[in-house]
């Protein structure tokens, strides 16, 4: 993996990642200075044998979650640490075991990439060798449910390699493999439910409300809802998604998660016109479970789903094993002796299970994200402890294993990789640089290319 210098920077590149839909290119420093979250001062390239390895190793690690998966359901007690409600292990369970598989179209890997040693004197359950990966990837977290980045990875950076072919390639299979799964998941859908369903696709209006809908907000929260200066972030990444599921041949449309409308049937409708509208079918729901369970009509939800032709929500609810931090110690307790499987993980307990005496190790939320709240220790010395709203949430321990960082004129470069992983499989690539070893809000989004 290099980090290159971009020899062409296109002169009118902000008003075409804004016609492109990203409409958050820019970034609020807390000092109140901007910066750009899209950069095209550099970019990473690859060789094709570093993507292949990546692609691999990308699939072993779905395989990995896949078999967590069966052990979590398989031991409640470790779903209870991890912050799931009991009752809704049943609809998690049944969506688990649907055959066919169905419901799920995609999700996010964050990993590190390069050699990085992980060995600590208090870590002694490392096999040999199994302490360096050189042009291997390992994991990070699993965004599994809600992951956005997809306007990024999917367009913007795409437009920017086919505009200015600095590389022979790029790993960006993305929005046709997003068709090809909503088509595939859909069509099973339709057999279950009997007809042709309609997608619904919905956010929540908070930084994503149109100014012509400022309508739609009740007088009592207008003052807590912003609409000017809105980023739309959410909005674009669903519209990219709802765009996929058009070309795939099936209607869609669009509606803000506050204007979701439960019936007094118990059932949930479209209620953005005050009343129930139309039956929802189906929601692509960029609003994370955690949320959905706390929320008051949350056990209705799961009661819903339990009914015939009751609303199927995608991400589906199984998402709730693997967007959670709890799945990184399950992983490694499953996999930390395997002398290859190990090689994909970064060593990780539930906080308080941790080997005594651990001196370097990250400490993350159990349902962080952002970066909010999380706390590095380097050799017994805390040297970074972001804020945030998850303070009093448990959390894992997970060995430190910072990203490669490359030191520019602009400063330090540490290097996050996601890895899009659509219908289980391998996708295409994003990466976000930070000039902190943790990536937040405030990271840097640059494109990568594959070369000869």
């Amino acid at each position: 993996m290099e980090r290159r210098p971009t020899g062409k920077t296109r002169d009118n590149w902000p008003q075409l990642v804004a016609d492109q839909g990203l409409t958050y290119w820019q970034t609020q420093l807390p000092d109140g200075r901007t910066r750009s979250y899209w950069s095209e001062a550099a970019h990473y390239a690859f060789s094709a044998a570093e993507v292949e390895q990546m692609h691999a190793d990308a699939t072993t690690l779905f395989e990995m979650c896949v078999s967590a998966g069966d052990w979590m359901l398989a031991h409640p007690e470790t779903t209870d640490k991890m912050g799931i409600p009991r009752w809704a292990l049943p609809a998690i369970s049944a969506t688990w075991n649907r055959t066919p598989e169905w419901g799920s179209v995609y999700g996010r890997f964050d990993v590190v990439y390069g050699g990085n040693r992980l060995l600590d004197p208090a870590c002694t359950d490392l096999q040999d060798g199994a302490d360096e990966a050189l042009g291997r990837i390992r994991l990070y977290e699993f965004n599994a449910d809600t992951p956005t980045s997809l306007l990024e990875a999917a367009v913007i950076q795409w437009a920017w390699f086919d505009q200015t072919r600095q590389g022979d390639d790029q790993w960006n299979e993305i929005y046709e493999m997003l068709v090809a799964a909503w088509r595939r998941n859909l069509a099973e859908a339709e057999e279950a439910l009997g007809h042709k369903p309609v997608v619904h696709f919905a956010c929540t209006w908070q930084d994503n409300l149109l100014p012509e809908l400022a309508h739609l907000v009740p007088p009592e929260q207008r003052g807590d809802v912003r609409v000017e200066g809105s980023s739309y972030e959410d909005l674009q990444n669903l519209r990219v998604m709802q765009q996929a599921c058009t070309d795939a041949g099936y209607e869609t449309r669009w509606l803000y998660v506050e204007k979701i409308h439960l019936g007094e049937d118990g059932r949930f409708y479209d209620g953005t016109s005050g009343v129930a509208g139309d039956h929802l079918d189906i929601v692509f729901k960029l609003y994370p479970w955690e949320h959905m369970v706390a929320e008051e009509f949350g056990p209705a939800v799961f009661e819903d789903m339990r009914r015939a032709g009751g609303t199927v929500w995608i991400e589906p609810p199984y998402k709730m094993l693997w967007s959670n931090k709890g799945l990184l110690p399950v992983l490694w307790q499953l996999y930390g002796r395997d002398p290859e499987r190990s090689r994909l993980l970064i060593p990780a307990w539930f906080e308080g299970e941790q080997p005594d005496g651990l001196e370097s190790y990250v400490r993350k939320p159990i349902l962080g994200r952002e970066g909010a709240n999380v706390r590095v220790v380097v050799d017994g010395q805390t040297v970074l402890d972001t804020p945030g709203p998850y303070g009093d949430e448990p959390g894992v321990i997970q060995l430190y294993a910072p990203s490669p960082d490359f030191v520019g004129f602009e400063g330090d470069n540490y290097a996050t990789l996601g890895i899009f992983v659509v219908d289980g499989e391998p996708a295409g690539l994003d990466i976000r640089e930070n000039q902190t070893v943790v990536v937040d809000n405030l990271s840097v989004c640059v494109p990568h290319v594959v070369r000869s």
